[in-house]
């Protein structure tokens, strides 16, 4: 069956990197999987009044953003539909018109519709992120703001027996059946873990003939995601894949350790589920 993966292309207040359109078309040309850019043009509300206009000319920065918004998405697009089509990459564009305060919404409602959603780590694109992570239903692959290959064949699996790491072992099913090895990573001295279902996964992984491996660490006090990150970039994996814990109320989030971390600070691709 082939994947679909969405790429958002944002456009304001800070547009997405060409590297991230590079990642994501040459992802999608490994996987063999149609890439969908879905380009946001923003609208700013009008909340100018009398005072205000003495002050700033609000219309006329409303205007200018727009425009801004609107030139951008014409241009990351066409950026990315060249790329893909250079790697025969199976390609379709989108492009929503949102005011400015709703983006977040709109981009974790077009998301379900895909396999994965593909977003890179920068302070301007967080609040998407977690739309996207919580709302959205659908893993998000969140990439380093730098150049990746798009063979992801070494896969690292952030284990401790969670339903949440459970579910993004299983949303993570496209690399792991494609993977030439996976190591289970389990940080041994921050909570109790139960390792027989870890075992159960390496031995259901193994008879499908995948080169996997467990590996415990030990954090010392350090984050627990950091530590995960280190692990996994020690043994050169090419994707970490942890679930996403946390919850939302009144779009403030409570975040557990391991994610706040990773959302922080990132230094390899990292496969997301919640």
């Amino acid at each position: 069956m082939k994947r679909h993966i969405l790429l958002p292309l944002l456009t304001y207040p800070d547009a997405t990197s060409e590297t991230m359109i590079a990642n994501a078309v040459a992802l999608a040309h490994h996987m063999r999987a149609t890439l969908t850019v879905c380009a946001v043009e923003i609208s700013v509300p009008d909340v100018s009044n009398a005072l205000s206009s003495l002050i700033i000319d609000a219309a006329r920065m409303a205007r200018e953003a727009e425009a801004l918004s609107r030139k951008r998405a014409s241009v990351l697009t066409e950026i990315a539909v060249d790329q893909a089509k250079a790697a025969s990459v199976d390609v379709r564009s989108r492009r929503i018109k949102i005011e400015e305060p709703f983006v977040v919404e709109a981009l974790a409602e077009a998301s379900r519709a895909y396999d994965f959603v593909l977003l890179e780590s920068a302070d301007f694109s967080r609040p998407i992120v977690e739309a996207v992570l919580f709302g959205s239903g659908r893993p998000l692959i969140l990439y380093p703001p730098a150049p990746f290959g798009g063979r992801m064949d070494h896969v690292a699996i952030a284990w401790d027996g969670s339903r949440a790491a459970a579910r993004a072992a299983h949303d993570a099913s496209a690399f792991l059946e494609q993977a030439s090895k996976v190591h289970l990573l389990s940080v041994i001295d921050e909570k109790l873990i139960k390792f027989e279902t870890g075992d159960y996964l390496i031995e259901n992984l193994l008879k499908s003939g995948v080169m996997a491996e467990a590996m415990q660490v030990r954090a010392h006090g350090e984050p627990v995601g950091e530590v995960l990150q280190n692990k996994a970039f020690e043994v050169r994996a090419d994707l970490l894949v942890m679930g996403g814990f946390g919850h939302s109320r009144l779009r403030e989030f409570v975040l557990g350790g391991a994610t706040q971390a990773v959302l922080t600070s990132i230094t390899l691709p990292v496969l997301l589920s919640h």
